[in-house]
């Protein structure tokens, strides 16, 4: 049998195992959704579970290397749910999206997108349910049917709104399992990163990278307020530095400066054709050092948010955010009147 053949037998055979386990496992806590039982593989009596180690990392990582888009980088997923030898083997090969560009485990969510491009995703509002959900794209479309990420819900507070942020798009109650994060506040487009260091956009420099969410036992955990408004100026995510970190400066994100077009005799801001409707909603984000004499603004924008459609958005996000933080800022823009679109 070629390689090639192998690796089709393999993932077909364990396409069909996932499927099995996602069957089995469709209850409100998202977290188990992804996961087939430890050892179903072996119980299934599956060829492929007992393969020599070199040899299964040869696979694993050809698969991997294989599939770098969604749809098809479900099958990445299911080979981690084979059993626990080859969630560890996929775990070592698959790399963050910072250095590889992919979103693959839910947790890749906390994580920073990459530095060299970035990640294109779209969002589409309710507004009847006041929910919006937030897909990364399959195709360079501006969009396309999607892979979903998140789904956030929107609350009326007497003295703010407060958004739900869900790994599950059917489920954006308060105290879900599936329940990782919460945003409070009226739009600020000055952003302080509390738990983003201003040397992380140093080309040598390092974001904070989450490797797995918090364990809790009644869900009120997951539901941390990240983006919470400490003052008539600034916004703040609460998820502090480490201790190592505190008494350095924090990144903080604002407005990107227009630029003068002549031929239109106006300030324009260049979306590179990933928005088409005018809107106040629309915004770039640069990163700043206050710290620095100069208060210099980078030259790539770390996130772009923009309308499409009646109820379509664009968002494009790149290190040092996370989709998971770049979703709440845009959320944030939300909160402008519906009668200025």
């Amino acid at each position: 049998m070629s390689f090639r053949s192998m690796l089709r037998e393999m993932k077909g055979e364990v396409g069909a195992i996932s499927r099995r386990g996602l069957l089995r496992s469709r209850t409100p806590s998202v977290r188990r959704v992804a996961a087939v039982a430890p050892e179903e593989a072996t119980r299934q009596g599956c060829c492929w579970a007992e393969l020599p180690p070199e040899l299964l990392l040869e696979v694993l990582a050809r698969v991997e290397e294989s599939e770098p888009r969604w749809p098809r980088r479900r099958d990445v997923v299911a080979c981690a749910g084979v059993c626990r030898t080859w969630r560890g083997v996929v775990k070592e090969i698959v790399r963050v999206p910072e250095a590889s560009g992919k979103l693959t485990f839910p947790i890749s969510v906390k994580q920073p997108g990459p530095r060299d491009a970035p990640m294109k995703c779209f969002i589409q509002r309710n507004r009847i349910t006041q929910t919006y959900y937030l897909y990364i794209g399959l195709t360079d479309a501006l969009t396309d049917d999607g892979k979903f990420l998140l789904a956030a819900r929107k609350f009326h507070r007497p003295t703010c709104t407060e958004y739900l942020i869900s790994l599950d798009r059917s489920d954006t109650s308060r105290g879900s399992h599936a329940c990782i994060g919460k945003l409070r506040g009226p739009r600020r487009m000055r952003c302080v990163m509390d738990s983003i260091p201003v040397s992380a956009i140093e080309q040598s420099g390092t974001a904070p990278t989450q490797t797995g969410f918090p364990l809790s036992n009644d869900g009120s955990s997951a539901s941390i307020p990240f983006f919470k408004s400490k003052s008539s100026r600034m916004d703040s995510f609460t998820a502090p530095l480490s201790t190592q970190d505190q008494e350095e400066s924090k990144l903080v994100l604002k407005n990107k400066s227009p630029r003068w077009h002549e031929h239109l005799q106006c300030w324009c801001l260049n979306f590179h054709g990933r928005v088409t409707v005018a809107s106040v909603k629309n915004f770039q984000l640069v990163a700043t050092d206050e710290s620095a004499p100069t208060n210099r603004e980078h030259d790539d924008t770390t996130l772009q948010f923009g309308k499409i459609g009646k109820d379509l958005f664009t968002m494009d996000y790149r290190y040092p955010l996370s989709a998971f933080q770049a979703f709440a800022i845009c959320l944030s823009s939300f909160d402008t009147k519906l009668a200025c679109e």
